[in-house]
């Protein structure tokens, strides 16, 4: 299974990281919006792990041209932030999101389980 994380945090992508290929998962990275767009209709991933606050293009403004794409609309996207303002998660699950997890409250074990729960 392929996952294409983007997330400007480099931190955490790499503990992200760790925890899915220790569970063999095919991981793609991408630092901003932009560059997530491109790799999304390149790599065609499994799902999509899209953090909301990013330079260029912000994680909402990604998840609304993804599903406009042929290539992407289809693909789960999991949003991921450290904020968990009503409007945020409202906004995300209108603009397509399969779920959403708050960064702070979740182990990159408990991501990775989600991950699973969600491509079955």
């Amino acid at each position: 299974m392929k996952i294409l994380l983007i997330d400007d945090d480099n931190a955490l992508r790499e503990l992200y990281v760790a925890e899915l290929t220790s569970r063999h998962y095919e991981v793609v990275e991408a630092v901003d919006g932009e560059e997530g767009i491109v790799k999304a209709q390149k790599e065609k991933p499994d799902v999509i792990l899209l953090d909301i606050m990013m330079p260029k293009l912000d994680g909402i403004a990604t998840l609304t041209r993804l599903k406009q794409e042929l290539t992407t609309k289809d693909i789960p996207v999991v949003m991921l932030t450290n904020f968990g303002q009503e409007n945020m998660v409202q906004q995300a699950f209108s603009s397509g999101a399969t779920d959403f997890l708050i960064k702070y409250k979740v182990t990159p074990a408990e991501m990775a389980d989600k991950v699973a729960q969600v491509v079955k």
